[in-house]
């Protein structure tokens, strides 16, 4: 992370050069982000940020709770603002899932602690299309190393291409080279046994 934090300064340093009329924006941002930096690091925020969160999900709990009592049992269960998926769905969903990922469901919705909530993120996981966006996110491996790995990929593609060809030839070069001495040795060989025969 602090590879790509350093790589985002530097990046922002390079865009205030080049773009001078920016250049405020851009000293801005990289302030902001050393602070939002030092504040992960800073368990004081961290706090205030979970118990923030608490009062939010709290909110959500109540709103659930009274969109289900609005709703005849034998209809459909609706979703946080009405009958249909809206985009306050999709970013609460996100965020469920994303607390899910960094071991927070039990603290904030597991355990009956919000039932309503719970109840709302397993009809989400439930939904084909969260299924197929980010059904595999609960693998870490899949949601962090692998793309980590694909951006250096891409980064050094040229080299790594370059390699692979250079490999390659070298390999196809030793293959064909193999191949024309077999059989020269086998016609040898083979010339070896016939005067052998003749004596």
């Amino acid at each position: 992370v602090s590879g790509q934090i350093s790589n985002t300064e530097s990046e922002l340093k390079k865009l205030a050069e080049e773009n001078p009329d920016l250049q405020d924006a851009y000293i801005a941002k990289q302030k902001r982000l050393k602070s939002k930096l030092l504040d992960h690091d800073n368990i004081k925020y961290l706090k205030k940020i979970l118990d923030e969160l608490e009062k939010v999900l709290d909110q959500v709990e109540t709103e659930l709770q009274r969109r289900n009592e609005e709703t005849p049992e034998d209809e459909n269960q609706p979703w946080l603002c009405g009958d249909f998926f809206s985009l306050a769905d999709v970013s609460l969903a996100v965020t469920l899932h994303r607390l899910k990922f960094l071991g927070l469901a039990r603290r904030n919705w597991g355990n009956g602690k919000r039932p309503n909530l719970e109840a709302y993120y397993e009809r989400v996981l439930k939904r084909k299309a969260f299924h197929k966006v980010l059904g595999h996110v609960n693998n870490i491996l899949i949601s962090a190393v692998l793309p980590t790995a694909f951006r250096v990929a891409k980064k050094r593609a040229p080299r790594v291409l370059g390699t692979t060809l250079l490999v390659s030839m070298l390999a196809g070069i030793g293959y064909l080279a193999f191949m024309c001495l077999r059989k020269r040795f086998a016609n040898m060989m083979l010339s070896i046994r016939t005067r052998q025969n003749y004596f």
